[in-house]
């Protein structure tokens, strides 16, 4: 894009989501809405409908039902980030590989969504550590500090598990 060029900008709140955001609504979405395979999103859900892990982080992103969520609409860069994330979260726990054999390991989200052993509430809790492992990887000194602040205070010890806890509740 030329920098002359009038910048995409997203408003308000939305302006602020982290990939640990956009995965813990796609989890959320995929418990009310419920989850689908081989598809982005069933088509028996109208505005709202069940859809695959991606197309819940697509409907997160988005806020609303997009045909191809990465690389359409105005929360594509959300969208994307949030996927990529996932993708490298899978990986790095020896989940999908990119050694491209379908009987071994999927290669990527969808892949590892569509598996056949695939269940929703594998789905959901996967997401939601994916969020969780984003933000013990992301957090700021501040953060660290402040929630060491709140342990002194209710006389906790401060662990990984709790600081998770404490940022998902913020």
């Amino acid at each position: 894009m030329n920098p002359t060029q009038k910048q995409p900008t997203t408003p308000g709140a939305l302006a602020d989501l982290t990939p640990a955001d956009t995965l813990r609504c796609a989890a959320r979405y995929l418990e009310i809405h419920g989850w689908t395979q081989g598809t982005y999103y069933s088509n028996q859900g109208g505005t709202f409908p069940p859809a695959c892990a991606v197309g819940a982080i697509g409907m997160a992103a988005h806020g609303r039902l997009i045909t191809i969520p990465a690389t359409h609409g105005s929360g594509a860069r959300d969208c994307t980030r949030a996927i990529d994330y996932l993708t490298g979260y899978l990986t790095d726990l020896g989940v999908i590989s990119d050694a491209g054999d379908w009987d071994t390991a999927p290669t990527d989200a969808i892949e590892w969504n569509d598996r056949d052993d695939q269940t929703a509430e594998r789905v959901i809790t996967t997401l939601r550590a994916a969020a969780g492992n984003y933000d013990w990887d992301h957090a700021t000194e501040d953060d660290l500090e402040t929630y060491a602040d709140a342990c002194v205070w209710a006389e906790k010890h401060p662990t990984r598990e709790g600081f998770l806890a404490w940022r998902a509740a913020q």
